[in-house]
């Protein structure tokens, strides 16, 4: 928040320049020089980083390029904007220095922007300044969000499970309730893996335990087994987890002990996944 607030102070004072000392500002409609162009943004979403990048002039009829900044506003071109500087230095995002690209990768946080991107899914607004020595040029641009992934918002499940002592089967529900900013409907599946600690294993296989948000309408395994879901279509699913007792002699019906990470995930129809969300229990 501070070097967002010495940016601020710094683009004023520059302003204040221009306006006493005769600095034109060049919009671009009203030039037909391009100072400023191939400017791109990302929303890095797995890392919660912003990316902005632009190519800007080293000079301006012979003006000196002195500082390349953004005015970041986020999704509403209301916002009182964020003044960022890019860098053309190699780093904070920046891949090649001194090839006039500018570029910052900036956190999507509070602690260094005001307008942050939460669930959203329109459009976000921006301007790129390039100031030059007496002049300032500026272009404005605006950018779709894009598919916002799913997110996982809380795991339920036994921390720890005992084994029947008899020839049994238990079931122990497990459920995650998943939120999508763009609706349930987008929900394509959500599932977990299960790696086994001390065995340094995977289990099933390797493949996903798929979870269910069917109000335990269909049957999962014969002869009545259901997911043990409550309500269908709520962003809540679930699934039945088989726990066989330790008097089972057949080591198809047996369960490992030990402790077990189960790493739970969510796809949307845009085939993007969510962040795994990880929950370890212990079967005894």
């Amino acid at each position: 928040m501070y070097k967002n607030r010495i940016n601020t102070i710094k683009l004023n004072f520059l302003i204040l320049i221009c306006f006493f000392f005769g600095c034109t500002i060049n919009d671009s409609e009203e030039d037909s020089s391009v100072y400023i162009s191939d400017t791109q943004f990302n929303f890095h979403q797995n890392e919660n980083n912003l990316y902005v990048s632009t190519s800007v002039l080293p000079d301006a009829d012979g003006k000196i390029l002195d500082n390349v900044l953004i005015e970041w506003f986020g999704t509403d071109l209301q916002n009182k904007p964020d003044s960022l500087t890019l860098e053309d230095s190699g780093m904070n995002g920046d891949i090649i220095a001194g090839d006039n690209y500018y570029t910052l990768k900036f956190n999507n946080d509070s602690t260094v922007i005001n307008n942050t991107l939460g669930d959203d899914s329109g459009s976000v607004y921006l301007n790129i300044l390039a100031i030059y020595v007496g002049q300032m040029e500026k272009e404005s641009y605006s950018y779709k969000i894009g598919n916002i992934i799913p997110r996982i918002t809380s795991v339920s499940s036994p921390d720890t499970i005992v084994r029947e002592s008899s020839a049994t089967l238990s079931l122990y529900l497990v459920s995650a309730t998943v939120f999508d900013a763009d609706g349930l409907d987008d929900i394509k599946w959500v599932g977990f893996t299960s790696y086994h600690v001390e065995g340094d294993s995977m289990m099933n296989g390797g493949n996903y335990i798929y979870l269910y948000d069917d109000g335990s309408e269909n049957i999962i395994y014969s002869p009545d087994i259901t997911s043990g879901d409550l309500n269908t279509g709520d962003g809540t699913y679930s699934f039945k987890i088989p726990v066989f007792g330790s008097g089972n002699i057949d080591p198809e019906y047996q369960t490992k002990t030990g402790t077990f990470r189960w790493e739970f995930i969510a796809q949307d129809n845009e085939d993007e996944y969510s962040l795994t969300a990880t929950h370890e229990v212990i079967i005894q």
